[in-house]
């Protein structure tokens, strides 16, 4: 969940939060994702908020690159109203973020 609490107007409004849920298919495509939400975050003055990954689902890989990926603090608190939710399943080619990944490193 992102969440507006700066006094700007950005993506999202002032005082909301926002919630993303995204079905990856890749552990590849978990690093670039927090690549992306690390400079929105920055970007807009935004805080992330109850983050969640559900490891029924994902390998040991998946958890070690995400844990790796984003060590920023994350915000948790249950009370805190969604605005509005996104659901999105992410559906690329592999091969294509195994090379912008190695360009990265």
């Amino acid at each position: 969940m992102l969440r507006n609490e700066s006094d700007e107007e950005s993506e999202i409004p002032m005082g909301q939060a926002w919630k993303w849920i995204l079905h990856i298919e890749d552990e590849i495509e978990i690093y670039l994702i927090f690549e992306n939400l690390k400079k929105k975050l920055a970007d807009n003055k935004l805080t992330l908020a109850n983050l969640q990954i559900d490891q029924l689902c994902s390998s040991d890989d998946f958890l070690n690159l995400a844990c790796k990926s984003y060590k920023d603090p994350v915000v948790y608190d249950e009370f805190i109203p969604v605005a509005r939710t996104i659901s999105t399943h992410v559906e690329n080619d592999s091969s294509e973020f195994r090379y912008v990944l190695k360009r990265r490193t």
